[in-house]
């Protein structure tokens, strides 16, 4: 209940004074509804999904409290792809590259790969939270670095789009977009569902889980790739939204108290959209214009960031 009311309380708010229940025959009104708000409003659900099971799934795989999407880098990397379409397409003047949102999803989704790899190179040989946060933040500077070297020889013009591209966005989606972040969504959920039995037997130890029958490799490579196609979906479409896909599976956990993976993957995708629904409202219902969804995302989800770490118990210091 909460989040229909969410979702048609961002339908019926905005710049304009339109409304569904006002709109009545106004050709205006209805094209600002159903060709503006309601696309912003789906790719809010989309976002609110993906990265929260993407977060939840990582956490799971590494068996790390601070795996995200955003902290190991994979976001980072994922941006990467992006910025390489972006800028590559307008020096090699190849700029109707940019109206194909199956390239972008593309090159967003083989950067997350390529991140979730090196991720998984380095954490076989560092068992240390620390340690695997440190390799992410490596991951994001050499991504910022060479996105830095793109920027460079790119026109004023990409650059500023690629800036605005970075605070996270809602806005601006067409359709044809829509239709391949709803694809790309629904593919990585039917991949991750298929993954939550394993983990289920992963979480008692990969002895045990051998003795239920768990292909541990195969369910290992199905996390990464559902986390991949998640969060590159989420990051080509909406920007490189952080700090989502880390506090919304702890929250699930303080607040439900749920062990079971099942239920605790359906409370995620639950409370994913209801934020992203939430911060999409909050973001309107500034007089100046919308206030980037980062910022909103930022501010909520470092304190809980902070509160992890420091419930842990001196973690980090420990395994320095």
């Amino acid at each position: 209940m909460l989040i229909l009311g969410m979702f048609f309380l961002n339908l019926n708010i905005g710049n304009a004074d339109v409304s569904l229940f006002s709109m009545g025959n106004d050709e205006i009104a209805r094209k600002l509804i159903f060709d503006f708000r309601l696309p912003k409003t789906i790719a809010a659900i989309l976002a609110g999904i993906a990265l929260p099971v993407s977060g939840l799934l990582l956490q799971e795989l590494f068996r790390n409290p601070l795996a995200d999407p955003s902290v190991l880098g994979i976001t980072s990397a994922s941006g990467l792809g992006v910025a390489i379409v972006i800028f590559l397409s307008a020096i090699l003047g190849l700029n109707s590259l940019l109206n194909n949102p199956w390239l972008l999803c593309l090159a967003s989704f083989i950067g997350a790969m390529l991140g979730l790899i090196i991720i998984v190179f380095f954490s076989s040989r560092i068992n240390s939270t620390a340690g695997l946060i440190i390799i992410g933040m490596m991951i994001a500077g050499l991504a910022s670095a060479i996105i830095g070297v793109l920027q460079f020889f790119a026109p004023s013009e990409k650059i500023k789009s690629f800036l605005i591209w970075t605070f996270g966005s809602m806005s601006g989606l067409s359709w044809s977009q829509i239709g391949v972040f709803s694809f790309m969504v629904l593919m990585g959920i039917l991949i991750s569902i298929l993954t939550l039995k394993g983990i289920s037997g992963l979480r008692l130890g990969e002895n045990y889980a051998h003795t239920m029958g768990v292909n541990i490799r195969k369910i290992r490579w199905l996390i990464l790739i559902a986390s991949a196609i998640l969060t590159a979906s989420a990051t080509a479409f909406v920007g490189p939204v952080a700090f989502i896909g880390l506090a919304i599976p702890h929250i699930c956990r303080i607040l439900f108290k749920q062990t079971d993976v099942s239920k605790l993957y359906v409370l995620v995708v639950l409370l994913g959209v209801f934020s992203m629904l939430l911060f999409l409202w909050i973001s309107q219902i500034f007089p100046n214009g919308n206030l980037p969804i980062n910022i909103i995302t930022s501010l909520i989800g470092a304190p809980i960031v902070m509160s992890i770490i420091l419930n842990r118990k001196n973690l980090i210091h420990d395994e320095l």
